[in-house]
Protein backbone atom coordinates (compact mmCIF):
# COMPACT_ATOMS: atom_id res chain seq x y z
CA UNK A 1 0.00 0.00 0.00
CA UNK A 2 1.20 3.40 -0.91
CA UNK A 3 1.68 5.84 1.99
CA UNK A 4 -0.81 9.04 1.85
CA UNK A 5 1.27 12.17 0.71
CA UNK A 6 1.36 14.69 3.60
CA UNK A 7 0.37 17.74 2.68
CA UNK A 8 1.55 21.16 4.29
CA UNK A 9 0.15 24.09 5.42
CA UNK A 10 -0.07 27.32 2.95
CA UNK A 11 2.72 28.76 2.27
CA UNK A 12 3.51 32.11 4.17
CA UNK A 13 3.96 35.22 1.96
CA UNK A 14 6.24 37.75 1.22
CA UNK A 15 5.56 41.11 0.80
CA UNK A 16 3.55 44.47 1.89
CA UNK A 17 0.62 44.23 3.96
CA UNK A 18 -1.38 46.83 5.00
CA UNK A 19 0.96 48.65 7.41
CA UNK A 20 3.06 46.04 7.76
CA UNK A 21 5.90 44.05 5.78
CA UNK A 22 5.35 40.11 6.03
CA UNK A 23 8.31 37.97 5.90
CA UNK A 24 7.14 34.14 7.02
CA UNK A 25 5.09 34.02 9.91
CA UNK A 26 6.85 37.33 11.32
CA UNK A 27 5.02 40.91 10.46
CA UNK A 28 6.70 44.09 10.56
CA UNK A 29 5.46 47.61 10.83
CA UNK A 30 7.36 50.56 10.31
CA UNK A 31 7.51 53.28 12.60
CA UNK A 32 9.23 56.79 12.39
CA UNK A 33 8.98 57.21 8.64
CA UNK A 34 7.21 60.05 6.72
CA UNK A 35 3.32 59.10 6.77
CA UNK A 36 2.86 59.95 3.08
CA UNK A 37 4.92 60.85 0.08
CA UNK A 38 3.30 62.16 -2.67
CA UNK A 39 5.55 60.99 -5.26
CA UNK A 40 4.54 57.46 -4.08
CA UNK A 41 1.57 58.07 -4.89
CA UNK A 42 2.16 56.29 -8.57
CA UNK A 43 3.86 53.17 -7.09
CA UNK A 44 1.01 53.32 -5.30
CA UNK A 45 -1.71 53.25 -7.98
CA UNK A 46 0.11 50.33 -9.98
CA UNK A 47 0.25 48.01 -6.36
CA UNK A 48 -3.72 48.74 -6.41
CA UNK A 49 -5.21 45.40 -6.97
CA UNK A 50 -7.53 45.62 -10.41
CA UNK A 51 -10.61 45.68 -8.21
CA UNK A 52 -10.02 48.21 -6.37
CA UNK A 53 -7.82 50.49 -9.41
CA UNK A 54 -11.38 50.23 -11.00
CA UNK A 55 -13.10 51.20 -7.44
CA UNK A 56 -10.80 54.59 -6.86
CA UNK A 57 -11.08 55.66 -10.52
CA UNK A 58 -14.76 55.35 -10.73
CA UNK A 59 -15.20 57.09 -7.23
CA UNK A 60 -13.37 59.83 -9.27
CA UNK A 61 -15.37 60.01 -12.11
CA UNK A 62 -18.53 60.18 -10.15
CA UNK A 63 -16.73 62.52 -7.52
CA UNK A 64 -16.00 65.05 -10.34
CA UNK A 65 -18.70 64.95 -11.81
CA UNK A 66 -21.03 65.98 -8.90
CA UNK A 67 -18.80 68.86 -7.98
CA UNK A 68 -19.33 70.35 -11.32
CA UNK A 69 -22.65 69.26 -11.57
CA UNK A 70 -22.97 71.14 -8.00
CA UNK A 71 -21.09 74.20 -9.32
CA UNK A 72 -23.15 74.33 -12.61
CA UNK A 73 -26.85 74.05 -10.08
CA UNK A 74 -25.42 76.83 -7.97
CA UNK A 75 -25.88 79.62 -10.41
CA UNK A 76 -29.13 79.30 -12.59
CA UNK A 77 -28.83 79.86 -15.91
CA UNK A 78 -25.26 78.38 -16.06
CA UNK A 79 -26.61 75.75 -18.52
CA UNK A 80 -28.70 76.83 -21.11
CA UNK A 81 -31.83 74.60 -21.92
CA UNK A 82 -31.57 72.89 -18.88
CA UNK A 83 -34.74 72.19 -16.99
CA UNK A 84 -34.66 74.42 -13.95
CA UNK A 85 -33.90 73.06 -10.71
CA UNK A 86 -32.66 70.02 -11.92
CA UNK A 87 -29.57 69.03 -10.73
CA UNK A 88 -30.20 65.56 -13.29
CA UNK A 89 -29.44 67.74 -16.07
CA UNK A 90 -26.66 69.59 -14.44
CA UNK A 91 -25.22 65.98 -14.00
CA UNK A 92 -25.65 64.84 -17.27
CA UNK A 93 -24.20 68.49 -18.96
CA UNK A 94 -20.95 67.67 -16.34
CA UNK A 95 -20.51 64.16 -18.13
CA UNK A 96 -20.75 65.44 -21.47
CA UNK A 97 -18.63 67.75 -20.43
CA UNK A 98 -15.98 66.31 -18.52
CA UNK A 99 -15.29 63.72 -21.57
CA UNK A 100 -15.40 66.49 -24.30
CA UNK A 101 -18.15 64.72 -26.40
CA UNK A 102 -19.88 67.89 -27.65
CA UNK A 103 -23.01 69.44 -25.90
CA UNK A 104 -26.08 68.33 -27.75
CA UNK A 105 -28.94 70.50 -26.90
CA UNK A 106 -27.52 71.76 -23.72
CA UNK A 107 -24.59 73.90 -24.15
CA UNK A 108 -22.92 76.69 -21.54
CA UNK A 109 -25.27 79.90 -20.78
CA UNK A 110 -23.23 82.45 -19.05
CA UNK A 111 -19.79 83.70 -19.04
CA UNK A 112 -20.06 81.13 -15.78
CA UNK A 113 -21.43 78.43 -17.08
CA UNK A 114 -18.42 78.95 -20.04
CA UNK A 115 -15.54 79.21 -17.14
CA UNK A 116 -16.80 76.33 -15.10
CA UNK A 117 -16.79 74.07 -18.48
CA UNK A 118 -13.22 75.12 -19.59
CA UNK A 119 -12.35 74.47 -16.22
CA UNK A 120 -13.93 70.77 -16.55
CA UNK A 121 -12.54 69.89 -19.98
CA UNK A 122 -8.75 70.86 -19.04
CA UNK A 123 -9.56 68.31 -15.86
CA UNK A 124 -10.99 65.64 -17.76
CA UNK A 125 -8.39 65.55 -20.34
CA UNK A 126 -5.60 65.07 -17.43
CA UNK A 127 -7.96 62.59 -16.24
CA UNK A 128 -8.07 60.29 -19.25
CA UNK A 129 -4.23 61.08 -19.55
CA UNK A 130 -3.87 59.77 -16.11
CA UNK A 131 -6.15 56.47 -16.65
CA UNK A 132 -4.58 56.02 -20.27
CA UNK A 133 -1.21 56.16 -18.84
CA UNK A 134 -2.05 53.68 -16.05
CA UNK A 135 -3.74 51.12 -17.81
CA UNK A 136 -0.65 50.88 -20.30
CA UNK A 137 1.92 50.57 -17.35
CA UNK A 138 -0.39 47.87 -15.36
CA UNK A 139 -1.16 45.61 -18.58
CA UNK A 140 2.63 46.36 -20.04
CA UNK A 141 3.83 45.11 -16.78
CA UNK A 142 5.89 41.75 -16.98
CA UNK A 143 4.65 39.10 -14.35
CA UNK A 144 5.44 35.61 -14.11
CA UNK A 145 3.53 33.03 -13.23
CA UNK A 146 5.98 31.19 -11.75
CA UNK A 147 5.05 28.81 -8.91
CA UNK A 148 6.61 27.44 -5.81
CA UNK A 149 5.52 24.17 -3.32
CA UNK A 150 3.84 24.67 -0.47
CA UNK A 151 6.44 23.55 2.03
CA UNK A 152 10.30 22.59 1.67
CA UNK A 153 11.94 19.33 3.23
CA UNK A 154 15.07 18.02 4.31
CA UNK A 155 15.56 14.36 3.09
CA UNK A 156 19.06 12.52 2.29
CA UNK A 157 19.59 12.80 -1.26
CA UNK A 158 23.12 10.53 -2.36
CA UNK A 159 23.53 10.27 1.30
CA UNK A 160 24.14 13.77 2.72
CA UNK A 161 20.87 15.97 4.16
CA UNK A 162 19.64 18.08 1.91
CA UNK A 163 17.10 20.92 2.05
CA UNK A 164 14.78 21.01 -1.02
CA UNK A 165 11.18 22.84 -2.47
CA UNK A 166 10.04 22.90 -5.67
CA UNK A 167 9.31 25.35 -8.28
CA UNK A 168 7.14 25.57 -11.83
CA UNK A 169 6.48 27.36 -15.08
CA UNK A 170 2.91 27.39 -15.15
CA UNK A 171 2.53 29.33 -18.56
CA UNK A 172 3.99 27.08 -21.86
CA UNK A 173 6.72 29.33 -22.87
CA UNK A 174 10.14 29.68 -21.96
CA UNK A 175 12.24 31.82 -19.18
CA UNK A 176 15.38 32.30 -19.93
CA UNK A 177 19.01 32.88 -18.71
CA UNK A 178 16.92 31.41 -15.08
CA UNK A 179 18.78 31.93 -11.89
CA UNK A 180 17.64 31.47 -8.23
CA UNK A 181 18.83 32.62 -5.12
CA UNK A 182 18.15 31.18 -1.30
CA UNK A 183 18.99 32.63 2.00
CA UNK A 184 18.06 31.66 5.07
CA UNK A 185 17.07 34.55 7.86
CA UNK A 186 17.34 34.25 11.51
CA UNK A 187 17.65 35.96 14.70
CA UNK A 188 21.26 35.57 16.80
CA UNK A 189 22.92 36.68 19.99
CA UNK A 190 26.00 38.34 19.70
CA UNK A 191 28.57 37.72 22.26
CA UNK A 192 27.67 41.10 23.46
CA UNK A 193 24.38 39.96 24.41
CA UNK A 194 22.56 41.85 21.07
CA UNK A 195 19.59 40.28 19.38
CA UNK A 196 21.02 40.55 15.94
CA UNK A 197 19.26 39.15 12.39
CA UNK A 198 21.67 37.70 10.37
CA UNK A 199 21.08 36.42 6.44
CA UNK A 200 23.10 33.39 5.22
CA UNK A 201 23.30 33.01 1.33
CA UNK A 202 22.79 29.13 0.63
CA UNK A 203 25.04 27.52 -1.62
CA UNK A 204 22.90 25.50 -4.17
CA UNK A 205 23.35 22.47 -6.10
CA UNK A 206 22.30 24.38 -9.02
CA UNK A 207 21.68 28.16 -9.04
CA UNK A 208 21.07 28.97 -12.88
CA UNK A 209 19.77 27.33 -15.85
CA UNK A 210 19.55 28.37 -19.78
CA UNK A 211 15.65 27.09 -20.23
CA UNK A 212 13.70 27.00 -17.49
CA UNK A 213 10.40 25.69 -19.15
CA UNK A 214 9.06 22.89 -16.55
CA UNK A 215 9.62 22.34 -13.24
CA UNK A 216 13.02 22.83 -10.77
CA UNK A 217 13.58 21.18 -7.82
CA UNK A 218 16.43 23.60 -5.63
CA UNK A 219 18.31 21.58 -3.67
CA UNK A 220 21.34 22.59 -0.72
CA UNK A 221 23.45 20.60 0.86
CA UNK A 222 24.07 20.66 4.38
CA UNK A 223 27.52 20.17 5.47
CA UNK A 224 29.55 21.16 7.81
CA UNK A 225 29.68 24.89 5.69
CA UNK A 226 25.98 25.16 6.02
CA UNK A 227 23.71 27.26 8.63
CA UNK A 228 21.27 24.13 8.63
CA UNK A 229 23.85 22.19 9.38
CA UNK A 230 23.02 19.93 13.65
CA UNK A 231 19.60 22.11 13.49
CA UNK A 232 16.70 20.77 13.82
CA UNK A 233 13.22 21.91 13.71
CA UNK A 234 13.04 22.98 16.97
CA UNK A 235 16.16 24.88 16.83
CA UNK A 236 14.78 26.71 13.46
CA UNK A 237 11.28 27.79 15.55
CA UNK A 238 13.22 28.94 18.52
CA UNK A 239 15.49 30.86 16.23
CA UNK A 240 12.50 32.41 14.22
CA UNK A 241 14.39 31.09 10.84
CA UNK A 242 12.69 32.00 7.81
CA UNK A 243 13.58 30.60 4.20
CA UNK A 244 13.14 32.88 1.27
CA UNK A 245 13.58 32.05 -2.30
CA UNK A 246 13.75 34.15 -5.59
CA UNK A 247 13.78 33.23 -9.06
CA UNK A 248 14.22 35.86 -11.71
CA UNK A 249 15.09 35.24 -15.89
CA UNK A 250 13.39 36.45 -19.17
CA UNK A 251 10.64 35.62 -20.40
CA UNK A 252 10.84 34.22 -23.87
CA UNK A 253 7.59 36.04 -24.91
CA UNK A 254 7.58 39.30 -23.55
CA UNK A 255 11.66 39.69 -23.93
CA UNK A 256 11.64 41.18 -20.33
CA UNK A 257 13.02 40.43 -17.12
CA UNK A 258 10.30 38.27 -14.89
CA UNK A 259 10.51 37.71 -11.01
CA UNK A 260 9.17 35.74 -8.56
CA UNK A 261 9.71 34.86 -4.73
CA UNK A 262 8.78 33.03 -2.06
CA UNK A 263 9.25 32.29 1.71
CA UNK A 264 9.35 29.60 4.16
CA UNK A 265 8.69 29.80 7.87
CA UNK A 266 10.77 26.95 9.86
CA UNK A 267 6.71 25.14 10.42
CA UNK A 268 7.17 24.99 6.34
CA UNK A 269 9.90 23.19 6.89
CA UNK A 270 9.30 19.63 7.12
CA UNK A 271 12.45 17.23 8.08
CA UNK A 272 12.50 13.58 7.11
CA UNK A 273 10.12 13.67 4.01
CA UNK A 274 10.81 14.04 0.25
CA UNK A 275 8.43 15.21 -2.87
CA UNK A 276 6.28 12.97 -4.27
CA UNK A 277 7.20 12.05 -8.15
CA UNK A 278 5.09 13.88 -10.39
CA UNK A 279 6.77 12.31 -13.46
CA UNK A 280 5.17 9.39 -15.04
CA UNK A 281 7.69 6.92 -16.14
CA UNK A 282 4.40 5.43 -18.47
CA UNK A 283 4.31 7.14 -22.15
CA UNK A 284 0.86 7.68 -23.35
CA UNK A 285 2.37 7.86 -27.31
CA UNK A 286 5.68 9.04 -26.70
CA UNK A 287 4.48 11.82 -24.40
CA UNK A 288 5.34 11.54 -20.75
CA UNK A 289 2.98 12.96 -18.33
CA UNK A 290 3.74 15.72 -15.68
CA UNK A 291 1.67 15.88 -12.95
CA UNK A 292 0.98 18.92 -10.91
CA UNK A 293 -1.47 17.91 -8.86
CA UNK A 294 0.95 16.53 -6.92
CA UNK A 295 3.47 19.37 -6.98
CA UNK A 296 2.55 20.17 -3.02
CA UNK A 297 2.58 16.40 -2.29
CA UNK A 298 5.37 14.85 0.31
CA UNK A 299 6.30 11.55 1.70
CA UNK A 300 7.41 10.60 4.88
CA UNK A 301 11.28 9.28 4.27
CA UNK A 302 11.12 5.00 3.64
CA UNK A 303 7.59 5.22 2.50
CA UNK A 304 6.57 3.99 -0.91
CA UNK A 305 4.56 6.84 -1.58
CA UNK A 306 7.15 8.00 -4.50
CA UNK A 307 10.96 7.67 -5.30
CA UNK A 308 13.36 9.77 -3.67
CA UNK A 309 13.01 13.70 -4.95
CA UNK A 310 15.05 14.89 -7.93
CA UNK A 311 15.38 11.68 -9.52
CA UNK A 312 12.81 12.61 -12.11
CA UNK A 313 12.57 16.21 -11.97
CA UNK A 314 16.45 17.60 -9.95
CA UNK A 315 16.94 19.41 -13.09
CA UNK A 316 14.87 22.36 -14.61
CA UNK A 317 13.55 20.86 -17.97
Amino acid sequence: MSAEPVKGPLRPKVGAERGTFRMGNSRIKRVGLPRWYWADIYHWMLTLTWARFFLLFSTIYVATNLFFASAFYLVPGSVSNARPDSFFDDVFFSIETLATVGYGYMNPGSTYGHVVASIEIMLGMVEVAVVTGLLFARFSRPTSRIMFSDVAVITPFNGVPTLMLRTGNERSNLILEASVRASLVRRETTQEGQLFTRFYDLKLERDQTTVFALTWTIMHRIDEQSPLWGKTQQDLINEGTTLTVGVSGTDDTLNDFVHARQSYSAEHIFFNHHFADILSDKLEGDIRILDFSKFHDIHPDGSEGGTMPGAAVAHPG
